[in-house]
């Protein structure tokens, strides 16, 4: 398995301040692969990946939409093997972390 990417300081505040709202919602923190993530019931929503995020939207579709916003890209753990519906955010576009991750969160039901 490859090496695994380090979640920066600067990534894991923002993904606590982010939790907060979810968690309050009935939302449950909990770790992937080493990494934070949030989980509705036991579903995966979205999570850290280095210094970025990752979010499950509902469909393919609502990620090939997401991926047209800029800095949005099809979630690749593996190069090659992207992770159906999964997007990835870096840091730099944190600014759309909390829209996406409603849309992950809803999606749930």
């Amino acid at each position: 398995m490859p090496k695994l990417p380090k979640t920066g300081p600067e990534t894991l505040e923002r993904f606590d301040g982010l939790a907060e709202d979810f968690v309050a919602r009935g939302a449950k923190r909990s770790q992937m692969f080493g990494m934070p993530v949030l989980k509705k019931g036991d579903k995966v929503f979205c999570g850290t990946f280095g210094d970025a995020m990752t979010f499950k939207l509902g469909s393919p579709e609502d990620a090939e939409a997401a991926i047209k916003r800029k800095g949005v890209e099809a979630f690749e753990p593996m190069e090659g093997r992207a992770m159906r519906a999964w997007v990835l955010v870096p840091l730099e576009h944190s600014r759309a972390w909390k829209k996406l991750a409603e849309q992950a969160f809803e999606q749930l039901a």
